[in-house]
């Protein structure tokens, strides 16, 4: 049994829809799943961290999002950075993790997931549409820290 087949999520439908959003926006979207949060960390601390530790403060245009989720916990947290953040703010990342809970609360892992990538996708299109110079700056794969 491999490692991807423990978890509840479809890790090739989801770096196959962060790549189609990728067509539509100059921004970038990493996702980065863990089962449980470490002991004693808040979520929003994890997910900053983890933020760092990818660099993805480093974009051009400081648009990266990443998607934290720790599934057995039920939470999840985005961060976006300081370019695309200025534009849609807390309410708006606090609106696609609860979205995202629901859906993990009916065990809809994947579904939530990848209904959350395509309304970031939608924003991310408006504030930073395609550039046809555009680069793929960080990669597409999803992280999973099992």
């Amino acid at each position: 049994m491999s490692l991807f087949s423990r978890i509840p999520f479809d890790k090739k439908q989801i770096e196959s829809a962060i790549a189609e959003l990728e067509k539509n926006t100059s921004a970038e979207l990493r996702v980065y799943i863990e089962r449980h949060l470490p002991k004693n960390i808040v979520n929003l601390d994890q997910a900053l961290a983890i933020f760092n530790q990818l660099e993805m403060h480093k974009t051009a245009a400081r648009n990266a999002v990443l998607i934290y989720i720790a599934y057995k916990d039920q939470q999840c947290s985005i961060i976006g950075d300081i370019g695309i953040h200025q534009f849609v703010g807390d309410e708006f990342w606090q609106k696609q993790c609860l979205s995202m809970i629901n859906y993990f609360g009916q065990k809809q892992y994947t579904l939530g997931l990848l209904s959350a990538i395509e309304k970031i996708g939608k924003e991310l299109a408006i504030h930073f549409p395609y550039q046809p110079d555009d680069i793929n700056e960080l990669p597409n794969e999803v992280i999973i820290d099992d």
